[in-house]
């Protein structure tokens, strides 16, 4: 075997061991952050369930009731997700309902809805998304109070015809981001509508039936 041969031998086994301890070392990493990534990710998703609350409403328990999502076909709306029944002793049920925007800018846009048993909105909150910095992010209610235009809102408030973005539409689009900003209010329109659909089974509760007028 001749001088070079052994050299480019020695090469690739150095660069095959570099590689693998390179993957060992990543794993390692992946290993060790994901239980605190998941943490992260649980917390932000419990933040944003007690934020499309109104006050004084809040996740106290014994006031929840987790609720197991029918099938449906609406996009956005994943069936056996979980949503959250609230029913406070002095005013109305209101439903923590996890929606998907599938098609955001930079990807899936991943939502939570707080809607009551007429329909209205109490809150939306964006827990997961890859949108732009700087432009599609302002979707976080950190970066601006774009979302909080949905409060207050349902199916006839706005028209229908005027459940969108853009000229003659009752939502603005973010700058820069009107992809983003169209996805959004699609979905949390589909929120409403899957809602409305199963109202009575979804809002079925004890609790819900005594306050349901109260709110």
């Amino acid at each position: 075997m001749s001088e070079a041969l052994r050299a480019i031998q020695r090469n690739a086994l150095g660069l095959g061991l570099f590689a693998a301890l390179t993957a060992g070392a990543i794993g390692v990493t992946q290993i060790l952050t994901a239980e605190r990534i998941e943490q992260q990710r649980e917390l932000a998703t419990a933040r944003a369930r007690a934020a499309v609350l109104p006050e004084p409403v809040s996740l106290k328990a014994g006031n929840t009731q987790p609720i197991t999502l029918p099938a449906n076909g609406v996009t956005g709306i994943r069936e056996g997700a979980e949503a959250i029944l609230v029913t406070p002793a002095n005013a109305a049920a209101i439903l923590i309902l996890p929606v998907t925007a599938p098609d955001g800018y930079s990807g899936r846009i991943e939502l939570i809805l707080g809607v009551r048993r007429d329909g209205m909105l109490t809150g939306v909150r964006a827990t997961k998304h890859q949108e732009t910095p700087g432009l599609g992010d302002a979707i976080e209610v950190a970066k601006s109070d774009w979302i909080l235009h949905f409060n207050g809102r349902s199916l006839t408030n706005p028209v229908p015809e005027q459940w969108g973005v853009g000229s003659g539409d009752t939502f603005d689009a973010l700058s820069g981001a009107t992809i983003t900003s169209r996805a959004v209010v699609d979905a949390v329109r589909r929120g409403l509508a899957f809602t409305a659909s199963h109202q009575q089974r979804l809002f079925t509760n004890a609790g819900a039936e005594a306050g349901a007028e109260k709110l």
